[in-house]
C-alpha cells in the first residue's frame, strides 16, 4: 500500500509588523503629530484605509474590560470618515468603513437578538446635523437605515443614537417651525429651530413617540442648544439641556417633563455641597439600572444618572494648582425626596479641560470608558477612579480646537466580524516571482483571523492544492507584512514561483478565506477572481468499506484477497468569494466549498472500495447588549 501524502510543515515565522503600533512616547507623538497636521495617521498596502496612530499615556491590561473591541466614529481627510473598530488588546484596526462625509455615536448594540454595528452619517453645519442613522450586522449587511419622519426637509441629527431594549431608536432632531416670538422682543411671525428626538421601532419604520421642546419649555428660557434623551424602565425619557445644565425626566405619555435637575429650574435638594448639580454644558446622560437588592425598612429607591460634565465651554490644559472641572460625573437622585448626591468624579489623567463634546459609558466589569470630545483621548477608569487606559489619537491640551479632530464618544464592547467580501493580498517581488517577495495581507472587518497561509505555485489554477502552502505566519495587526524565503522551510527546496495567494486561518486551523491570485510575473497584478484555498491539510485517507463474505458453499471456500486502494483521484472546489473592490456592497450569503474525490475501483473475490471527501466552510456569531435608551438636541 502507498503512503499517505505527508502533511506539509510549516514553520511560524514572525512577521515584520506592517501596522505603526501605538506610540508611548509623548515628544515623538508630538513631532509626529506636527508633521501631519494634527492627524497622525498610517494608511497600508493592501487596504486604502486610513488609520490612526495612537499615543498610549498609560495602560494596565490587568484591569481593563475584557470587552474584546473599541468603537470610534472619526474623519481623516476628505471622505475618510468612517465608524472604525480596534481590537482592545493592541489598539490595531479591525473595521473601517471610510465613504461618509462625517460620523458620530459609533457603538454596538443588540437589536432584536442580533448584535449591530450602529453610527450617525450625515452633513452637519451650526451644531446641528441632517443624516441617518446605519445599523450593519456582524456580516456588515445593511439591516435598518433611520431618519426623522413627519419634519418636512429635516432628518436625523448627529448629537444621539440610541438603542432601547424593545428594538426602537432614539436620535436627536432639529427642524424649522412658525413662531411668535415678540416675547423676546423678535416678530410674530417667525421662523424658529426647534428641537426635540424621535423614537422610532426598527423593525416596522414606525414612529413610536416625537417630542418638541417648544411645546413645554418657553422661548425665554433659551432652552437646549442640544438634549440628551434616555428612556427608563418606566418608558420616561431623561432630557439633558446642555444650554441649560438641567437634566429632566419627560413623562412618555404626556411629554411633560416630571422634575427638573440642576440648572436655574434646579428641583433637587444637593446633599453634597453642590457638587451633585453643578453641572454645566454636559453631555451622554444616562440611567443606570436599579440594583435589584430589596430595600430596608425606611431606605429610598435611589436613580443612579451618570453624564460627562463638560462644565463649561472652555478647552485646554487646567491652571496650575487648580482643579479641573470637566469630568466623568456620577449621581444618584431620590425622586421622591427631590434630593441628589455625588456618587463619584473622574478627571482626565493629564489634566485638561473640555468645553463640547464627550461621553460616559458603564462597562459590564464595573469600568468606566471616557470620551474627552475636543481633547482628542479617551480613559479608561476602574471603579475607584483608577485610570487603566489613557489615548490620544490627537493633541490635547489646546484652547482651540483642531477642526474634525475630536473624541466625541468612545464605547467598548463585544464584537465578531464575519465579512462576506475576500481577504486582500498586495506584494513587493523585486524578482518577479516569489524570491524574496514581501506578501502584505488584511483582512477589513474580520476578528477570527489568527494566521495567515501563504500559496504559491507556477501554476494559477492549481495553487489551492495543499502541497503548494509556501509558509504560515501569525497575524499581527490590521495588516501583516511576510518577507517570502528563497527555500522552503519544510523541504529545503526552491520556491522561486510565479503565482502567489493567501488565506485566512482561525486559531482551530481552519480557513476562513482566500485572496484573488497575484501574478508576480506581471508586477502582481491579477492572476484569476479568487484562489479557492480551503484547506493547509491534504485529504483524509480513504475509508474501506468490505462486502459481506459469500455464503458457503459444498467447495471449500477461499478467504477473500484485498488490494490497496487507487492513490490517484480527481479534486474539483469552487468558491463564490466577492471581490475586494466590492466589500461593500457583496451579500451576506456564505460560500460553501465542495470536493468530490473519485477513486477507482478494484475488486478480487467480491471485496470494494470507495473513496470521499468532504469538506464545508461555516461561520457564526453571537450578541451582547446594554440597556437603556437615549437622544441628543441643538437648537
Amino acid at each position: 500500500m502507498l503512503p499517505l501524502p505527508l502533511l506539509l510543515a510549516t514553520l511560524l515565522i514572525p512577521p515584520s509588523l506592517a501596522d505603526i503600533p501605538p506610540l508611548t512616547n509623548s515628544s515623538e507623538f508630538t513631532t509626529l503629530t506636527t508633521s501631519q497636521s494634527n492627524f497622525p495617521s498610517q494608511t497600508f498596502r493592501s487596504s486604502p484605509l486610513t488609520a490612526p496612530i495612537f499615543l498610549i499615556n498609560h495602560l494596565d491590561p490587568t484591569l481593563a474590560s475584557n470587552a474584546s473591541h473599541i468603537f470610534l466614529g472619526t474623519v481623516y481627510g476628505t471622505q475618510k470618515a468612517g465608524p472604525m473598530i480596534f481590537d482592545a488588546r493592541d489598539l490595531s484596526l479591525v473595521y473601517a468603513d471610510q465613504r461618509y462625509e462625517n460620523t458620530y455615536a459609533s457603538n454596538a448594540f443588540l437589536v432584536n437578538g442580533t448584535r449591530h454595528l450602529a453610527f450617525w452619517e450625515g452633513g452637519h453645519t451650526r451644531g446641528h446635523a441632517n443624516g441617518n442613522c446605519l445599523f450593519f450586522d456582524e456580516a456588515y449587511n445593511l439591516r435598518y437605515n433611520v431618519t426623522a419622519q413627519g419634519l418636512n426637509d429635516a432628518m436625523a441629527d448627529m448629537h444621539e443614537l440610541s438603542v432601547t431594549e424593545s428594538g426602537t431608536v432614539i436620535f436627536s432632531t432639529y427642524f424649522n417651525i412658525p413662531f411668535d416670538c415678540r416675547p423676546v422682543g423678535g416678530p410674530e411671525d417667525a421662523l424658529l429651530m426647534d428641537s426635540g428626538f424621535q423614537e422610532i421601532d426598527l423593525a416596522t419604520g414606525e414612529l413610536v413617540f416625537d417630542w418638541h421642546a417648544s411645546k413645554y419649555f418657553a422661548i425665554d428660557q433659551s432652552y437646549a442648544e442640544y438634549t440628551d434623551a434616555y428612556g427608563t424602565n418606566e418608558g420616561d425619557y431623561l432630557v439633558s439641556a446642555r444650554h441649560l445644565s438641567i437634566l429632566t425626566l419627560i413623562d412618555h405619555k404626556t411629554g411633560s417633563p416630571l422634575w427638573i435637575l440642576g440648572g436655574k429650574q434646579n428641583q433637587f435638594t444637593d446633599l453634597s455641597g453642590g457638587s451633585a448639580t453643578n453641572f454645566s454644558w454636559q453631555h451622554d446622560a444616562r440611567i443606570i439600572p436599579s440594583s435589584p437588592s430589596p430595600l430596608t425598612q425606611g431606605q429610598q429607591q435611589e436613580t443612579h444618572i451618570t453624564l460627562f460634565d463638560n462644565h463649561g465651554e472652555e478647552s485646554g490644559f487646567c491652571p496650575p494648582e487648580t482643579q479641573c472641572s470637566s469630568r466623568a460625573l456620577r449621581i444618584a437622585i431620590n425622586p421622591t425626596l427631590h434630593t441628589a448626591r455625588l456618587v463619584s468624579q473622574f478627571f482626565h489623567p493629564e489634566g485638561v479641560n473640555s468645553g463640547a463634546m464627550g461621553g460616559y459609558q458603564s462597562l459590564s466589569n464595573g469600568n468606566i470608558m471616557t470620551a474627552w470630545g475636543y481633547n482628542p483621548s479617551f480613559v479608561e477608569y476602574a471603579p475607584d477612579g483608577t485610570p487603566v487606559l489613557d489615548v490620544q489619537r490627537g493633541p490635547i491640551g489646546g484652547q482651540e480646537a483642531v477642526p474634525d479632530m475630536f473624541a466625541y464618544r468612545v464605547h467598548k464592547g463585544d464584537w465578531k466580524g464575519q465579512p462576506p467580501w475576500p481577504p486582500s493580498i498586495a506584494v513587493d517581488a523585486p524578482n518577479n516571482s516569489t524570491h524574496n517577495a514581501t506578501i502584505y495581507v488584511s483582512w477589513n472587518g474580520a476578528t477570527e483571523v489568527s494566521s495567515w497561509a501563504i500559496f504559491a505555485s507556477n501554476d494559477h489554477k492549481t495553487i489551492n492544492n495543499h502541497t503548494n502552502l509556501l509558509i504560515q505566519s501569525p497575524r499581527q495587526g490590521f495588516e501583516t507584512v511576510i518577507t517570502l524565503p528563497s527555500t522552503s522551510t519544510s523541504t529545503n527546496t526552491n520556491t522561486t514561483r510565479r503565482y502567489v495567494a493567501a488565506a485566512a486561518v482561525s486559531s482551530s486551523g481552519d480557513v476562513l478565506g482566500s485572496t484573488i491570485v497575484l501574478d508576480l510575473e506581471d508586477g502582481g497584478n491579477p492572476a484569476t477572481v479568487t484562489s479557492d484555498i480551503v484547506s493547509l491539510k491534504p485529504p483524509a485517507p480513504p475509508q474501506v468499506v468490505s462486502s459481506p463474505s459469500p455464503s458457503p458453499s459444498p467447495v471449500a471456500s477461499k478467504s477473500p484477497s484485498t488490494s490497496s486502494p487507487s492513490e490517484s483521484g480527481a479534486a474539483a472546489s469552487a468558491s463564490a468569494s466577492a471581490s475586494a473592490a466590492a466589500e461593500r456592497t457583496s451579500t451576506s450569503t456564505s460560500t460553501s466549498t465542495v470536493g468530490v474525490m473519485g477513486a477507482s475501483i478494484f475488486s478480487v473475490a467480491g471485496v470494494f472500495y470507495v473513496a470521499s471527501y468532504f469538506w464545508r466552510r461555516r461561520r457564526l456569531g453571537h450578541g451582547h447588549q446594554e440597556g437603556y435608551r437615549m437622544v441628543n438636541l441643538r437648537d
